[in-house]
């Protein structure tokens, strides 16, 4: 008897027990940093991100199809859910990109050819589903989801950062096209500043 239970205690001691029960999608706290790095409360914030996010933009299609005119849309409130929702290097390469075509592709399509939103031009009845944490520390998370849109879906990876508490998008990629967004800035930034050093 005696024998089973120091046996019980040493896998105890051994496997980590903590006489603690862990529940799923609770919040875990890191022991060094005690800051909460559980991806339930990464989830709900891409959630309530993109909820707020296709609220405007799904408001601007209904009212698009009953023919109603459109005071603010969704595309003139990007800047504001970038500066909300984006970290602050994405709105740094927003920012530049901005000023590289006012000046040097003024009348012209410049950088933005689609919308990272929504990883197209046009939408229709835009949602997102099965979003999925793949990793997850105190400052950085990487998500999955699928994007639905025009009676399609596609994969969409996310980077997030944690600026002041707070879960920031710091890079948005098309999965099933491999294009990485802030790499695709970076690059253009890159080689309009060589190009127009000229």
């Amino acid at each position: 008897m005696w024998k089973w239970i120091l046996t019980a205690v040493v896998a105890c001691v051994l496997c980590g027990c903590t006489g603690k029960a862990v529940k799923d999608n609770q919040p875990s706290t890191d022991s060094i940093t005690g800051q909460v790095s559980d991806s339930s409360a990464v989830v709900a914030r891409v959630q309530e991100i993109y909820g707020d996010v296709f609220k405007a933009y799904n408001l601007e299609d209904s009212l698009r199809n009953l023919d109603r005119p459109v005071e603010q849309g969704a595309e003139a409130s990007r800047r504001d859910f970038s500066g909300n929702y984006c970290s602050r290097e994405w709105n740094s390469l927003v920012r530049q990109i901005a000023e590289i075509d006012s000046l040097y592709h003024a009348g012209e399509l410049g950088f933005w050819e689609a919308d990272y939103w929504i990883m197209a031009q046009d939408w229709h009845q835009l949602s997102i589903g099965d979003v999925k944490v793949l990793s997850v520390t105190p400052t950085t998370a990487s998500v999955e989801f699928e994007l639905r849109n025009l009676d399609t879906s596609k994969p969409v990876s996310l980077t997030l950062v944690n600026e002041d508490g707070v879960w920031k998008i710091d890079d948005f990629v098309d999965v099933s096209n491999d294009h990485d967004w802030k790499q695709a800035m970076q690059e253009y930034v890159k080689e309009e500043t060589i190009n127009n050093k000229k």
